[in-house]
C-alpha cells in the first residue's frame, strides 16, 4: 500500500528570552543617562568661570582685530583727512607752490592762455575750484596766463563781401570791428582791412583776438540801414548783427551789476541808442551805443510795440 507523505517545514520562532530583553533595556537606559550627563556637563561648563574667561578673551581679541583693521585702513587711505582748496587765481607759479605746500597739496600746469585782462604768468583758472575739500596730496590743475600773446597770420579779407570777411575773422580768432565806407563801383565789397587805424597786410603776424576794422565800398553816400534790435544779445553777437547791417558798435557801457572784469564776457545788452522803436533807419556806418548788464531784472523781455493801423479818411 502506497503512502503519500507531505512534509511541511515550519520555521521555528525564537522563544522569548527575558534576559536578552532586559539587557537591551539596560543599554538604552545607559545611553540616555550618558546623553543627560553630557547635557548637564555642557550646562555646567557654560556656567563655569573657565568658559566666561575664554569667552571674554575671544570677544576682546575680535574687537581688537576689528579696531586694528580700521586703523590700518584709515592710515592707508587717509580716511577722514581733508583740506580746503585755496583760491589761487592771480597768483604766480612760485606763490602757488608755497600756498599748496603749506596745505599738503600739489599742482600741475594744465594750460597756458593769453589774456589781456590778467597779469602774465599768473593763474587764470584752477580745478578743482576753491572752497572744496579734498584729501591731502591731491593735485590741483591750474591754467596760467601766457607771458606773450599768441600771434596769427593776418588772413585775406579784401575783395570779398562783408559776410564772408566776418566769418573768416571769427574763425581766425579775431574780432570784427567797425565799418568805414569809401566811394566805389563795388558796393559792400571789402576794400581795406585795418587794425588800430592802420592797414594790415595779408600774412602779417598779429596778436590773436585783435579787433579788425573793415573798409567797404559804397556807390552812394545816401544809403541807409534798418536799426536792428540788440536786446538780449552779447557783445560778439551785437558786432556781427550790426556788421551785417553795415553799422558800427559805438560806446559800450557796463552797468553796476558787474563786479569784476571776468563777468564782462557774460554781459547782455539791455539798452541801445538809437532805439529801433524810435528810429527805424540810419545812414550806413552809423555807430550804435549799447549798454550791457548781468542783472536779470533788466533783461525781462519788453513787449513788442504794435504799429498803428492806417486810417483812411
Amino acid at each position: 500500500m502506497n503512502f503519500l507523505y507531505l512534509f511541511v517545514f515550519i520555521p521555528e520562532l525564537p522563544a522569548d528570552n527575558p534576559k536578552q530583553n532586559q539587557s537591551e533595556s539596560q543599554k538604552n537606559i545607559l545611553f540616555l543617562d550618558d546623553k543627560v550627563n553630557i547635557i548637564m556637563t555642557l550646562k555646567e561648563f557654560l556656567k563655569s568661570k573657565t568658559f566666561k574667561v575664554n569667552a571674554i578673551a575671544v570677544f576682546a581679541v575680535t574687537i581688537a582685530l576689528i579696531l586694528l583693521g580700521m586703523l590700518s585702513l584709515r592710515i592707508y587711505t587717509d580716511h577722514g583727512e581733508s583740506v580746503e582748496i585755496p583760491d589761487l587765481k592771480g597768483k604766480t607759479a612760485s606763490e602757488v607752490a608755497d600756498i599748496l605746500d603749506r596745505n599738503d597739496l600739489r599742482f600741475e600746469i594744465r594750460d597756458s592762455v593769453y589774456s589781456i585782462e590778467t597779469a602774465p604768468g599768473t593763474v587764470l583758472d584752477q580745478y578743482p575750484k576753491p572752497g572744496l575739500r579734498v584729501k591731502e596730496n591731491r593735485t590741483i590743475f591750474i591754467t596760467l596766463c601766457a607771458i606773450s600773446q599768441e600771434l596769427i597770420a593776418m588772413p585775406q579779407l579784401t575783395d570779398i563781401s562783408y559776410r564772408q570777411a566776418a566769418n573768416i575773422i571769427e574763425s581766425s580768432g579775431l574780432i570784427a570791428g567797425n565799418i568805414e565806407y569809401k566811394p566805389s563801383e563795388f558796393p559792400n565789397l571789402v576794400l581795406e582791412q585795418k587794425m588800430n587805424g592802420n592797414i594790415v597786410r595779408v600774412g602779417e603776424m598779429i596778436p590773436k583776438g585783435s579787433v579788425i576794422d573793415l573798409v567797404l565800398g559804397s556807390d552812394s553816400n545816401g544809403e541807409t540801414s534798418e536799426v536792428p534790435t540788440l536786446f538780449g544779445r552779447n557783445l560778439t553777437e551785437a558786432r556781427l548783427t550790426l556788421g551785417e547791417a553795415f553799422l558800427n558798435v559805438g560806446t559800450i557801457t557796463y552797468d553796476e551789476s558787474f563786479t569784476s572784469e571776468d563777468q564782462k564776457t557774460k554781459g547782455l545788452i539791455w539798452k541801445q541808442s538809437p532805439d529801433p522803436a524810435e528810429i527805424f533807419e540810419v545812414a550806413r556806418g552809423t555807430s550804435i551805443d549799447i549798454w550791457l548788464t548781468i542783472d536779470p531784472t533788466k533783461l525781462v523781455a519788453k513787449p513788442e510795440t504794435e504799429e498803428p493801423e492806417n486810417s483812411f479818411f
